[in-house]
């Protein structure tokens, strides 16, 4: 190992840098720390109140009198940090509701202006693709009249799952004009443009939630085909399904959204 030139303090025999400069530096950096403390304690003192000053203590003269302890400027600062944080949170919470993109639970209005009837955390299927997925099932306005005309009565596709009436609604918008499933699909209601005509799965839900959607009574139109491509799967008053009933028909539907 190569060894430093003499004379240049750093010799095996020599420490680096003499006795006095350590003396030195240590000084200073005492002093330094003394200045900081004595600055900290001016601060301190003129920004936490104490005593008769801050108008919170009565001074008593008597010899038994016990001095007010004062909490340290860091259990302060700790303290209102917390508590801000916690009403920010708290305020946040509160504020953001269903409708304005927060959590959604059964009984909220939606973003689109309908009652939440279905949310299912993990998620499902949903689109006109089928390719996106969704959390919630939102029920709009009901309207009342035919699933299709006359002229173009047909519905294209039948579908198992929960969110299929977007799909069935999209595959048959060309077969099935004239009625509610092409004026919910155009509906606009709430500002969104999502609105179908819900599969038998969607609609069994809004059964399920008729007190909740003010639907009890009511015959109830799915994007269902039936026993035939110009049938539809009908929910009835009575309380059954109806497997061959007309599309041109009469009953009320029940625009639904995903989301």
């Amino acid at each position: 190992m190569s060894e430093a030139p003499a004379g240049t303090g750093m010799g095996p025999d020599e420490p680096v840098g003499s006795t006095r400069s350590n003396h030195r530096s240590r000084n200073m950096i005492i002093w330094g720390g003394l200045a900081l403390v004595l600055v900290a304690g001016v601060i301190l003192a003129g920004v936490i109140p104490t005593g008769d000053r801050a108008g919170t203590t009565t001074s008593d003269p008597s010899p038994t009198a016990s001095p007010t302890a004062s909490p340290s400027a860091s259990a302060t600062v700790e303290a209102t940090i917390e508590e801000t944080v916690e009403a920010t949170v708290e305020a946040t919470v509160e504020e953001t509701a269903c409708a304005e993109g927060g959590e959604c639970q059964v009984g909220d209005i939606g973003p689109g202006g309908g009652t939440i009837i279905y949310v299912d955390t993990k998620g499902f299927p949903c689109g006109e693709s089928l390719r996106d997925e969704c959390t919630t099932l939102e029920a709009g306005a009901v309207s009342y009249g035919q699933l299709c005309s006359p002229a173009n009565n047909y519905l294209e596709a039948w579908g198992p799952d929960m969110s299929s009436g977007e799909w069935q609604s999209h595959l048959s918008r060309n077969s099935c004009l004239g009625g509610l499933l092409s004026s919910v699909r155009a509906s606009t209601a709430g500002g969104m443009s999502d609105w179908f005509v819900g599969s038998t799965v969607e609609v069994t839900t809004a059964v399920e939630q008729a007190t909740l959607l003010g639907i009890d009574g009511l015959d109830l139109w799915t994007s269902d085909p039936g026993s035939a491509s110009n049938r539809a799967v009908s929910w009835r008053a009575t309380g059954v399904w109806n497997y061959n009933y007309g599309t041109t028909g009469l009953a009320y539907v029940v625009p639904m959204r995903t989301f």
